[in-house]
């Protein structure tokens, strides 16, 4: 309890009376004692007030009973704000949870320092260090605590603001593409980013059990070396080298090194920040292919470059432009010099056109003749261009081509023209020019004005609309007007013209456009050709029929006519001599009850039965193979065609059939010939060819030994590219033996191809396989993968792609497809009308082989997809 004003008042006034009482020295000391007391409590008071730490006490009911101003401009309140308020009025809910454990330690006389958060007037935080102690009474009884407390915030907020910004950096290292690596100057890592385990497919284990240098591509390791002594000595590097990648590829890596050093100045850690610059090689690799492409393609379109520099004089010509002038060493001569290779009467041509482009600026593009070095004459292309700095030309540049073959072309166009004219005014059909909307003629030839029977001038004044007999022209009208809409590309039709005297005449017209795709129609070409003799010659067509009677008879091939259920309603001589069965035996009855079917042909053929009930026309040839009476197997190619009815409803089909057993026969021992002779290649090239570069690659190993410098480098060159050229005659050897089939699996021959095409043609190349596709045996499988060879290898050679895919799947229990698809140029329409070539009758001929089929389709937009469908039994494994 606190004493009261009263008893102070007594407790004075006894002091007095008691002062008064005593001795005069002993009130003197007395005095002095009280006087330095005060001023003892007025130094201390003047520190306090003036302490830059704050000082905060509180009473035993944990009420703030004193502050300094320090303390109150820390909290942000004046110290009267703050005196007589309870202390967790100055703390946020963590703050008060902790508050009652603090005072019961004060409570127990237990000082201490710590970290604490208050809260300040305005809502912020304030962090302080807090050295606390208790305050106790005489009797050692706890009356409050005092606190001194030092602002930590900016201390707090710097080591937030490091913890934050170590964890970006982290983040950072952790999640970018580079990779990030610290290591000690013994080689050990410390630590390295998770992208280098993305980028290289190693883990951390792999790291722990192998040596650094294992994983450097041995050209780069003394590179790498080099660089580490410099990084130990202090000095950083940037190297660029190849780092292995655990499925046995390299990337490049371009490695920036920064040696740390210690408090002691010596290097400590390595810093190591590495970046893919594996497309940058390939790029460079590239542009150089393109730099050479480029001379290449100069070369082939005798294309050379030049440059004249207006400030020297000095004239440059590139390699192909000497070639063209056949200089024998690549110097330019001066520019009046190359004027003198030009033929006498283009030298002022050639001359003013230069002069020209120096003064004035003019470009020029002439065709004029030359004369090389060696006197060889030919016409050329030469193409100048001013070059400008600023507004002032400081070059000339430009280009010269041999035209040569334009000009004799242009000559031979002359010549096509005349011969045009020769054959429009002397053909035996009449030709006419007209306007596509009027109908007016605009030319025509001798033999149009005979069969219109009138002069030229005269045909001239009319249109053709004039001619036409009135039961034709709207037909014709018709027409000309789906020419015109660009319907039809063209159109041809029989129809009467009416002749000035006689008889009206039959023509046979056909109309094609004048004008190119996307232009609007002007005039068109019309070719009529006098038919009515052959008019007369129909009314022989029924002696003609018989004779076609007699034929299908007589020849080789069997022809069978069904019902719309399949029945046999007629069947030549042939089908009765080859299958062994008489006519009786035959009509009335469908193929597959006759017998000379086996169960899985009898479904194809009613399939394609009912595919032309459907819809008519005709099924593509296919290979049958078709039981004679006696039980002998035939090979036939058959095709079948739908009949109409007046109706337009299919009546009939007609089946007719090429015998191929003796030809498939030979083609079968020309295939086998012909895998022999492939194999005994492949044997060649892998052990007479392999083994003689082989030999090669040895010598210039053992010469590389002996030469330094750059001579080493470039017999080191040699060296990879024999060991190149080794790998790539053990692919073709292996690609050319069967025994790849045989040894591999079709799966993995498949897959193997698929890697020969990425590696030689430098195209890529994806292989699917389903596993669940088993093939009956070896033969079976060599035939397939010739056609995925073969496929392949016509996109690459024809349709230039970029990616060829190659997949084998099981399309039903009894049945697997091949698919080999690319996304080149596809088939021309030139290919198309001259049919398949020799390849891909080679295929269709595998395809039938083994049972199959062979389908080659172009892709909606581009490319070409070869399919083929084999049967494949599910519960068969693969046999030897």
């Amino acid at each position: 309890m606190k004493p009261s004003s009263k008893t102070k008042k007594s407790q004075i006034k006894g002091g007095r009376k008691a002062a008064l009482s005593r001795p005069a020295p002993a009130v003197t000391r007395l005095a002095q004692t009280e006087l330095a007391l005060r001023e003892s409590e007025e130094r201390y008071r003047r520190i306090v007030q003036t302490a830059e730490e704050g000082v905060w006490t509180i009473n035993a009911a944990s009420l703030t009973d004193y502050v300094n101003p320090k303390m109150a401009q820390m909290m942000g309140y004046k110290a009267e704000e703050m005196i007589g308020r309870p202390i967790d009025d100055f703390l946020d809910d963590e703050g008060r949870a902790m508050l009652a454990r603090l005072i019961k330690r004060r409570k127990g006389g237990i000082a201490e320092q710590f970290e604490f958060k208050y809260l300040r007037k305005d809502g912020s935080e304030l962090w302080a260090f807090v050295s606390t102690n208790p305050i106790t009474d005489a009797n050692g009884v706890y009356v409050g605590a005092m606190a001194l407390l030092t602002d930590i915030s900016a201390r707090r907020e710097a080591e937030t603001a490091m913890r934050e910004s170590e964890a970006r950096y982290r983040l950072l290292a952790d999640h970018c593409d580079d990779i990030v690596g610290l290591n000690d100057t013994k080689g050990n890592r410390l630590y390295i980013s998770p992208s280098y385990y993305r980028k290289t497919g190693w883990t951390p284990e792999d790291l722990q059990s192998s040596d650094w240098r294992s994983r450097i591509h041995p050209d780069d390791i003394e590179t790498v070396e080099r660089a580490r002594l410099q990084n130990l000595a202090g000095k950083a590097t940037r190297i660029e080298h190849r780092t292995s990648c655990k499925d046995g590829s390299w990337i490049w890596c371009e490695t920036n090194c920064k040696p740390l050093t210690g408090p002691d100045g010596k290097v400590w850690r390595l810093l190591v920040w590495s970046h893919d610059i594996t497309d940058r090689k390939q790029t460079e690799i590239e542009l150089a292919h393109v730099a050479n492409l480029l001379l290449r393609t100069g070369e082939i379109a005798k294309i050379g470059g030049w440059e004249l520099d207006l400030k020297t004089s000095k004239l440059v010509w590139s390699l192909e432009t000497c070639r063209l002038f056949e200089v024998d060493v690549p110097e330019a001569p001066s520019l009046e010099g190359a004027i003198n290779y030009y033929a006498p009467e283009a030298r002022p041509i050639i001359r003013a056109a230069v002069n020209s482009a120096i003064e004035k600026g003019t470009p020029y593009d002439l065709e004029l003749r030359v004369i090389s070095a060696k006197g060889r004459p030919f016409w050329a292309r030469s193409q100048g261009a001013p070059v400008f700095e600023g507004h002032q030309i400081i070059k000339l540049i430009g280009t010269f081509q041999d035209i040569s073959d334009k000009k004799e072309a242009d000559i031979a166009l002359r010549e096509s023209e005349e011969k045009f004219r020769a054959i429009f005014d002397q053909a035996a059909v009449g030709v006419a020019i007209r306007d596509s909307f009027t109908g007016k003629f605009l030319n025509i030839n001798d033999r149009y004005c005979e069969i219109i029977g009138l002069p030229r001038k005269k045909i001239l004044e009319r249109s053709f609309m004039d001619f036409v007999h009135p039961d034709d022209l709207q037909i014709d009208l018709e027409q000309m007007q789906n020419l015109r809409d660009g319907k039809i590309s063209h159109f041809t039709m029989e129809k009467r013209y009416l002749r000035a005297k006689g008889p009206v005449v039959w023509v046979s017209l056909t109309v094609s456009p004048l004008w190119k795709p996307g232009e609007a129609p002007s005039h068109h070409i019309a070719v009529v050709e006098h038919i009515t003799d052959r008019k007369l010659a129909e009314a022989k067509y029924l002696r003609e029929l018989k004779f076609n009677e007699t034929l299908v008879d007589h020849t080789s091939v069997i022809i069978v006519l069904l019902d719309r259920q399949g029945r046999m309603e007629h069947v030549n001589q042939a089908t009765v001599d080859i299958l062994g069965y008489s006519r009786k035996e035959l009509l009335g009855r469908t193929p597959w009850a006759v017998g000379i079917m086996d169960p899985e042909e009898k479904l194809r053929a009613m399939e394609r039965l009912q595919v032309l009930l459907k819809g008519g026309g005709s099924n593509p040839p296919r290979e049958t193979i078709l039981k004679a009476k006696d039980g002998k197997p035939h090979v036939f190619s058959l095709s079948s065609v739908a009949t109409n009815a007046p109706d337009g409803t299919v009546d009939r089909i007609i089946v007719t059939g090429t015998d191929l057993t003796e030809r498939n026969r030979m083609q079968r021992e020309i295939l086998k010939i012909s895998e022999q002779e492939q194999a005994r290649i492949g044997h060649n090239l892998h052990d007479g060819v392999g083994q003689t570069m082989t030999g090669v690659a040895t010598l210039i190993e053992a010469l590389e030994s002996e030469l330094e410098g750059r001579q080493r480098d470039s017999a080191e060159r040699i060296r990879q590219l024999i060991q190149q050229a080794i790998q790539e005659v053990r692919r073709m050897s292996h690609s050319m033996s069967p025994a790849a089939v045989k040894n591999r699996g079709l799966g993995g021959v498949l897959q193997l191809l698929a890697e020969t095409i990425r590696i030689n043609h430098r195209t890529q190349c994806v292989c699917e396989v389903d596993s669940s596709v088993h093939i009956r045996d070896s033969e079976m499988e060599t035939h397939i993968y010739r056609i995925a060879q073969e496929a392949a290898n016509n996109a690459i050679r024809h349709g230039k792609p970029a990616k060829i895919s190659i997949s084998l799947k099981r399309h039903s229990d009894r049945e697997c497809v091949l698919t080999i698809e690319d996304d080149g140029s596809g088939i021309s329409k030139a290919s198309r009308k001259a049919g398949h070539g020799i390849g891909m009758q080679v295929m269709d001929y595998r395809a039938n082989l083994i049972g199959g089929s062979l389908k080659i389709a172009a892709k909606p937009r581009r490319g070409v997809r070869v399919t083929c469908r084999f049967p494949c039994d599910s519960s068969q494994a693969r046999k030897p």
